[in-house]
């Protein structure tokens, strides 16, 4: 979800590159997601995932126009920061890999190009995990969960082949 709010800030100005004044700016006040402080944190919490880069100029690591945002699109905060099964996948994979978390992360968006934006990156970041010989079995149901919007009450169970 971090990647589609970038991605609906650059599309939304049309533009490549921002300060992080104008990037704060515009996910507050012209897209009315979130407040001035909340926006802060989301800009700095998709630096620390390799999703933009820059000081003076930011840029997305990431190609923006693969990216669909519907135009109703409005972010759920609470799911925003919360500590999601893709942070935890993450985490593994750079624990795994001694790389660090913006490393891993640009490696799942690359990935997940080249999948042609049509899996999404919780999926990618499983397949990557699988890839290095990380078990996931215990992530499958959850990721399925946190991508169909599923309750713990509710959730499936689905039983799959991890060979």
């Amino acid at each position: 979800m971090l990647k589609k709010v970038i991605a609906a800030a650059y599309k939304s100005k049309g533009k490549k590159e921002m300060s992080k004044s104008e990037l704060i700016h515009t996910l507050s006040f012209d897209l009315n997601f979130f407040t001035h402080e909340t926006s802060k944190k989301v800009v700095d919490f998709a630096k620390r995932d390799g999703l933009i880069s820059g000081e003076d100029k930011i840029k997305p690591l990431f190609d923006v126009d693969s990216v669909e945002v519907q135009p109703n699109f409005k972010p759920d905060v609470k799911r925003l920061f919360s500590s999601s099964i893709f942070d935890e996948l993450i985490d593994k994979i750079a624990k795994k890999i001694g790389k660090e978390r913006s490393e891993v992360v640009a490696m799942i968006n690359k990935k997940q190009e080249k999948f042609g934006n049509l899996l999404s990156a919780e999926v990618v970041a499983l397949i990557v995990a699988k890839e290095l010989d990380i078990g996931i079995k215990d992530y499958i149901n959850k990721v399925e969960a946190e991508i169909f919007g599923i309750e713990k009450s509710e959730e499936k169970v689905f039983q799959f082949e991890l060979e």
